[in-house]
């Protein structure tokens, strides 16, 4: 996994509502989940989401 060294201005809500609107870009046939599709597009959006578990 990809180290995250910049911070997001993005908020909880937002990344939220990035992550439920990426699903449109994933591809069920890739064999990945959506979670690491998303965690390996969008990294700094990931952590966001990560750091609020």
């Amino acid at each position: 996994m990809k180290q995250v060294s910049e911070k997001s201005n993005m908020s909880l809500q937002e990344a939220e509502e990035h992550y439920q609107l990426s699903i449109e870009n994933y591809d069920v046939d890739s064999g990945e989940s959506h979670l690491a599709y998303y965690r390996d597009k969008h990294p700094t959006n990931y952590q966001v989401l990560l750091d609020s578990v």
